[in-house]
């Protein structure tokens, strides 16, 4: 095959083929091709070799080579092929693309991000596919660093590229970044840049920079606004500028001091000026701001029998599931715990028949494995998770169980992170109740408590202060402010209940924001973190719709909430209909409970029949729903429902037996599991209807972190269900 000789070289250069140094070799090219696209990837390296062997600045050998040597993760090859790629054309953005990609696999962050920014930066206006390719792979890899922002530039890059086909892996990325609860709202989109004032006399200098960043030649412009922060070290434009550099480099450190230096500038509105203080202390991994003190207290002791019993006769002690023992070990060559108890923030119930009401409901204020003798070490109690607020009252505790001749270590360790500090931490206790009953204890539980649990947590951006405490000192506003904005920011928090947060403010005593009125023309400006103080009252029924489907995107509970209401009240046209249901499975999804799920999905099935929809998936979602809610009796109706309706629709069946074979109740071959008494309509295998003990209301072990818990099946034919609803016993 003849070479076009004023054809782009593949080596990446730049240069027309027959300007190229790679001119002499690229005649191979076309062999080297048809042996990787048939699936001789091994002999067209080998290949490759040979060429470079007669031609050592084949610099399009080296391009090909790097490809090849990434999808099979010779990352150790894939770096010398890099090495020799630069020295051989250093401004090559496929070589500086390749290191970024070794530079990725042995753990070095700013390395990677560095060259990706020097490949876009020689890259020019047309970006290679393999460029894009490396960028979704080291935004995937930022991300599993806690690297959020930068993680989201990365991936943005190659799904806003013309052309270009590979943006999967980045809009999967992205998906799941938007729709992480415990993942900040304030880090779901990068900060907008702030735009200079008109009449600036560095506009000139500032607009070069700018215009610079918009190209993806991130290193240069920071050049220039490094430049001119010497000379305008305030400007909120300029630090901006820099932010958005320390974002593209992917360096935390200077990302959370930018933002601090933004939260300092005056002419900036206080609610802008939180923000960025926010973001100083969340963009960075190792920041401490919104971390509490927590301490390990370790004991070595002669007779950890003794210790064991009495730890479980104390009733400010709880025994742990033994599954979870084996969960508690760093690695897997470290031995599990022989025993596990957690110690309680008030006496444990005596009685386990029925719920207590929640004020005699215990928290757990530390986790305390016990570890056997060993061949090295003697046997030993540990104390873990103990905040600084609590330490006292743990060691207390711990000493009267060891007695007072025992030495009882104390190290302070890595801080408790924000969430794991204002959630109420339920203990494991046992009792008997109904899945409905626990879920509804536990809903209001995390009501009455969490706002306490916000307001009373120890925070390093307060001096090792709470909300309480600082509450009447005027000059840590801000900070003040920054902690409630940064709760109200965590949709794991503002979807339990929508008292949380007002009670929070009240104990903090701040004002919350006021609800926004927009107009339709508003909408596409609203900030993410906004979405839920939005009142939808004078909004069209598109607009809510679109609302709606942002705040699902980055899992805005309190907005989907509302959206979905506003859409489902609305008279909408018949070619809405659709957008209805739409609504009405959104805010099934997003419910609090099953009870509430399970109450809105039977007002969607009566909207679907009355008006010709189709309705598979709600009751597929129902047959889930049932099962955790406990209730046989809806489950067999559910399943007669879907046998009935849709026995022939192939996609409808094959869903519902995957279901079914997840849930443990059937064999992938179809048949049950636990053998019930009968089968649904259409031949499913469902459980027996209720029996006497369904019947007098009993059944049902609880416990708070699994409501659902079900018994082992004790058959004796090694697979029975291990999901249990009434009627299956």
């Amino acid at each position: 095959m003849s070479v076009d000789q004023y054809a782009n070289c593949p080596c990446g250069s730049g240069k027309k083929i027959k300007f190229c140094k790679c001119k002499e070799s690229v005649g191979e090219l076309d062999r080297v091709l048809k042996m990787v696209d048939g699936g001789q990837v091994v002999p067209a390296l080998d290949r490759l070799s040979k060429i470079l062997e007669e031609h050592p600045d084949a610099a399009w050998a080296l391009a090909i080579r790097g490809r090849l040597l990434l999808d099979l993760r010779e990352y150790r090859s894939l770096a010398d092929n890099a090495d020799r790629f630069i020295r051989l054309q250093p401004s090559n953005p496929l070589a500086l693309t390749q290191r970024s990609a070794a530079e990725v696999f042995t753990g070095d962050v700013k390395a990677a991000t560095h060259s990706m920014l020097e490949a876009l930066t020689e890259s020019g206006r047309e970006v290679d596919a393999f460029v894009l390719d490396v960028s979704s792979v080291v935004a995937f890899f930022l991300a599993q660093k806690g690297v959020f922002l930068t993680a989201r530039v990365y991936a943005s890059l190659s799904m806003m590229a013309t052309g270009y086909e590979g943006s999967q892996m980045s809009s999967q990325l992205l998906r799941e970044l938007n729709g992480t609860a415990t993942l900040n709202q304030l880090l779901k989109s990068v900060p907008k840049a702030i735009a200079r004032p008109k009449d600036a006399e560095w506009g000139e200098r500032y607009d070069e920079a700018a215009t610079l960043l918009r190209s993806n030649k991130v290193l240069l412009a920071q050049s220039k606004l490094e430049s001119l922060r010497r000379s305008y070290a305030f400007e909120p434009a300029i630090l901006s500028g820099l932010l958005t550099c320390a974002i593209w480099r992917g360096d935390t450190a200077a990302q959370s001091k930018f933002c601090k230096k933004l939260s300092e500038c005056e002419s900036l509105d206080f609610a802008e000026r939180v923000d960025y203080r926010a973001l100083s202390s969340l963009v960075n991994p190792e920041d401490q701001d919104l971390a509490t003190e927590n301490y390990k207290l370790t004991v070595e002791v002669e007779k950890l029998d003794e210790i064991e019993i009495a730890m479980t006769a104390h009733n400010r002690f709880t025994s742990l599931p033994a599954e979870m023992l084996t969960q508690m070990r760093e690695s897997e060559e470290d031995v599990a715990p022989r025993t596990g108890f957690q110690i309680l923030d008030r006496e444990r119930p005596e009685s386990l028949e029925g719920l207590p009401p929640i004020s005699e409901i215990p928290e757990s204020i530390a986790i305390v494995p016990c570890f056997g003798r060993q061949t090295d070490r003697a046997a030993r109690v540990e104390v873990l998770e103990v905040s600084g607020s609590d330490l006292e009252t743990v060691t207390s505790f711990l000493q009267e169980i060891v007695g007072d001749s025992a030495e009882i270590k104390t190290e302070a360790v890595a801080p408790l992170p924000f969430l794991m500090a204002v959630q109420p931490q339920i203990a494991m206790i046992r009792f008997k109740a109904m899945p409905d009953e626990a879920e509804k204890m536990q809903h209001d539980l995390v009501q009455q408590r969490m706002p306490q649990k916000i307001a009373s947590a120890k925070l390093g951006i307060l001096g090792n202060a709470s909300l309480i405490d600082t509450a009447d000192d005027e000059s840590k506003m801000l900070e003040r402010s920054v902690v409630i904005r940064v709760a109200q920011q965590y949709d794991v928090i503002v979807s339990k209940g929508d008292n949380i947060m007002p009670e929070a403010y009240a104990l903090a005593k701040l004002q919350p924001p006021p609800m926004l009125k927009l107009s339709d023309d508003d909408i596409e400006s609203v900030a993410n973190s906004d979405l839920n103080r939005i009142d939808a009252s004078d909004l069209s029924d598109e607009s809510c719709l679109y609302l709606l489907q942002r705040a699902q995107q980055i899992s805005a509970t309190p907005a989907i909430r509302c959206f979905a209401k506003r859409i489902i009240e609305a008279d909408l046209p018949e070619d809405m209909k659709m957008a209805k249901m739409l609504a009405y499975q959104t805010l099934i999804n997003a419910a609090r409970g099953n009870s509430e799920a399970i109450a809105v999905l039977d007002e969607a099935k009566a909207f679907g029949d009355a008006n010709g929809l189709p309705i598979a998936n709600l009751l597929l979602s129902e047959v889930g729903l049932r099962l955790q809610a406990g209730d046989g009796q809806g489950f067999q109706n559910t399943i007669a429902t879907l046998t009935t309706k849709y026995s022939g629709d192939p996609e409808v069946m094959a869903q519902l037996q995957q279901m079914l074979i997840s849930y443990g109740l059937i064999r992938p071959d179809g048949t049950p599991r636990q053998a019930p008494p009968g089968a649904g309509a259409g031949g499913a295998p469902i459980p027996a209807a209720p029996g006497q003990a369904a019947a007098a209301g009993g059944g049902g072990l609880w416990t708070p972190d699994n409501p659902t818990a079900a018994p082992q099946d004790s058959a004796g034919d090694g697979g029975g269900s291990k999901l249990w609803v009434p009627g299956m016993d």
